[in-house]
């Protein structure tokens, strides 16, 4: 078939990609990708978290590492005015005239009072001072000296007898409970040569600030790594190898105001190094960094019950999404199969015209495909292009290209009612098309070829039907005519009999017999009549000759022709008119004949000592309104609706007892309508019938004006 294979169905998908990722098309389950998006999302949260806990890991490290350089600038601060202070009492003990001729003598009280001026500035240290042959004597406060041996050990001794003069920096611990630093300086005599050595001993956490804050230590290091002083309570023995490393640190650090050693937090402190300025010392801040980890643990567990929670909603989440998807697929499913099973045309097309889904009917009709996937991806244009090639008829006056054209107009703006469509092989579709929200297009189509042809059919017999009554009127148009020739002599022969007129018989029977032929072809005439003016009420040839007429002596003529019936009947006629009714617009003869069918039918049917009542008037809608009742033995309801039918009558024993061929009431609704009026009828069995003419009120003419 036209329109299959893979290379089409290929093409087709490719221009439209919603056939393909349609869910029944879909090669992934849906609820598969909504448990791949939760696990993607719950990832993707897992390593903001992570990525937050790093950050905060980072902030936290930088910070303390800021609080550390804060330390270390303030710490350096500090050693720096302590160390400047011992620099300067050492440069005062150099000086001397710092020292009375008493006190040179070696007079205790001199040496203490020079001493005390010498130190004012360091009242925690300890003045020292060593003769030549390295003797020991502390000068202030009073005690005991530390020991030669001690001193003997400092490098800034022969350093001084080489001639530097200090001040240098040193560690000692001179039998004393806590740390000990120690600055000298060179003593010379009045002949510049070597003359001993004066030693400032200050404990060592007079170069510490008192305001260190808990979580930081400082520590004051030589150049040479060798430790000064530190904030540890216990801090650990220094070896060689640990010096080293902190003369490398010190050293990196010399050329930095402040050196970040350990900066990245990724080890067990934070380290900050300072230089001393003017001094060969330098301040070590750190930071441990287990005081950080209260709060990178407080936000960890947070981060953990929060990823949890979403873990516990995500997963519900995906379990309802996915029974939704399901539900929906199922549902789908059931929707497919229906649509499959639809016998009629039914088919989808999306925003850009394109074939969504479609049933077997609507392929098989419009393109000729027993496969609805074939029609896949087509658009309209394509559709109708298959279905003119296929033979579909366009509509009388257009070629195939305008009637391609017309199509595609109707489905972009579907007309409010359905159309008519001719297949190929004269099959014929109602065609609805109705646009959609999202700017798609459903067209439903319903196979009534069946229909058409019945319509045919119907059509044929009716055109057989009206064929069939005009030959009937003309037959009988033609036959009354001929019918009449004859009856008229026969009329006038026999009432010349009856009449006598040329003279009495001898027998009176002849001339009964011509009575009764005379009544009978008075009779026949008449029907001959009613045929006649049925027929051409039917054919629509009955001509109207429309004069003013005034209705009242109309009824008055029609009752006056009867009256002379009724008496003989022993029926009581009346007659009832309105005053100033108005004149009609009518043809005299043809109401005078409605009237005369009406009243006749009422003496008819009315037994003796009945009453036959003719009223004329305006009814409430300001029609005029003859109305013929009797007091006979009325009409059984369901005969009714039948009576105005020709040659219809009441099947009861008093209307089979009468004359008449049942054309009375048919050719008076027939005159009545050709004036533009309505005569209905109004009966009970056993109580009597009314009849009522109207006629419209634009056939009233107002009278004139009495004269006076």
């Amino acid at each position: 078939m036209r329109g299959r294979g893979p290379g089409a169905l290929a093409s087709r998908a490719k221009r439209s990609p919603q056939i393909r990722n349609l869910p029944f098309r879909s090669g992934l389950r849906a609820s598969h990708a909504i448990f791949l998006l939760g696990v993607a999302f719950l990832a993707a949260v897992a390593v903001a978290l992570l990525l937050d806990l790093d950050d905060l890991r980072r902030n936290e490290a930088a910070r303390a590492a800021e609080r550390g350089a804060e330390a270390a600038r303030a710490a350096e601060a500090h050693a720096a005015r302590a160390l400047d202070a011992a620099a300067a009492a050492l440069e005062r003990a150099r000086d001397h005239s710092a020292w009375p001729a008493a006190a040179r003598r070696g007079d205790d009280a001199a040496l203490r009072d020079a001493a005390q001026r010498i130190l004012r500035a360091t009242p925690e240290a300890r003045l020292v001072l060593l003769d030549a042959q390295d003797r020991a004597r502390q000068v202030h406060p009073p005690g005991p000296p530390p020991a030669a041996r001690d001193l003997a050990r400092l490098p800034g001794l022969d350093e001084h007898r080489r001639g530097a003069p200090g001040p240098l920096l040193a560690t000692a611990t001179a039998g004393a409970a806590e740390p000990l630093v120690l600055a000298t300086a060179r003593l010379e005599d009045e002949r510049g040569r070597h003359a001993g050595m004066a030693a400032i001993l200050l404990p060592a956490r007079a170069l510490l600030p008192r305001d260190i804050p808990s979580s930081i230590g400082i520590d004051i290091h030589l150049a040479d790594g060798t430790r000064l002083a530190s904030s540890h309570a216990a801090a650990a023995p220094q070896d060689d190898a640990g010096r080293q490393r902190v003369a490398l640190m010190i050293r990196a650090a010399a050329d930095e105001d402040t050196l970040d050693a350990a900066g990245d937090g990724d080890r067990e402190r934070i380290l900050r190094i300072r230089p001393v300025a003017g001094w060969p010392a330098a301040i070590l801040a750190s930071t441990q960094t287990a005081s950080l980890r209260g709060a990178w643990m407080a936000r960890a567990l947070r981060h953990g019950l929060l990823f949890l929670g979403l873990a516990a909603f995500t997963g519900a989440l995906v379990a309802f999404l996915s029974r939704q998807v399901d539900r929906h697929r199922e549902t789908e499913r059931r929707l497919r199969e229906a649509v499959d099973n639809v016998t009629q045309a039914f088919a989808i097309f999306d925003a850009e015209d394109l074939i969504v889904l479609c049933t077997r009917g609507y392929a098989e009709l419009f393109a000729g495909d027993d496969d609805p996937a074939a029609l896949a991806g087509m658009t309209h244009a394509e559709v109708v292009a298959r279905s003119i090639a296929r033979g579909e008829l366009p509509e009388d006056g257009m070629d195939a290209e305008a009637w391609a054209r017309t199509c595609a107009e109707r489905h972009a703006t579907p007309p409010a009612e359905p159309w008519v469509r001719r297949l190929a092989g004269g099959r014929y579709v109602l065609l609805s098309e109705r646009r959609l929200p999202d700017g798609g297009t459903v067209a439903v189509g319903t196979d009534i070829t069946e229909i058409k042809r019945r319509e045919q059919l119907l059509e044929a017999a009716r055109r057989d039907a009206e064929l069939a009554s005009h030959s009937k009127s003309r037959f009988l148009a033609s036959m009354s005519h001929e019918l009449r020739t004859p009856l008229n002599a026969i009329l006038g022969f026999s009432e010349i009999i009856r009449d006598q007129s040329f003279g009495r018989s001898a027998v009176e029977r002849y001339t009964d017999y011509a009575a009764d032929i005379h009544r009978s072809g008075t009779h026949l005439l008449q029907l001959i009549s009613d045929l006649l003016d049925t027929s051409k009420i039917e054919a629509g040839s009955y001509t109207l000759i429309e004069e003013t007429v005034d209705p009242v002596a109309v009824v008055e003529d029609a009752a006056a022709m009867l009256r002379d019936r009724a008496r003989n009947a022993g029926i009581r006629l009346r007659l009832h008119a309105d005053k100033d009714v108005p004149l009609v617009r009518a043809d005299a003869r043809a109401l005078r004949q409605v009237v005369i069918n009406l009243l006749a039918n009422a003496l008819k049917f009315t037994a003796k000592g009945g009453r036959a009542e003719v009223q004329c008037g305006l009814d409430e809608q300001g029609w005029l309104a003859i109305a013929v009742g009797d007091t006979g033995a009325g009409i059984p309801e369901d005969m009714l609706p039948r009576l105005f039918q020709p040659f219809s009558q009441a099947h009861s024993h008093l209307v089979r007892s009468k004359e008449g061929a049942g054309l009375g009431l048919a050719i008076s609704r027939g005159l009545v309508e050709l004036h533009g009026g309505t005569i209905g009828i109004e009966s009970i069995e056993g109580e009597g019938t009314v009849v009522t003419l109207r006629l419209p009120p634009e056939r009233l003419v107002a009278r004139a004006p009495a004269a006076s």
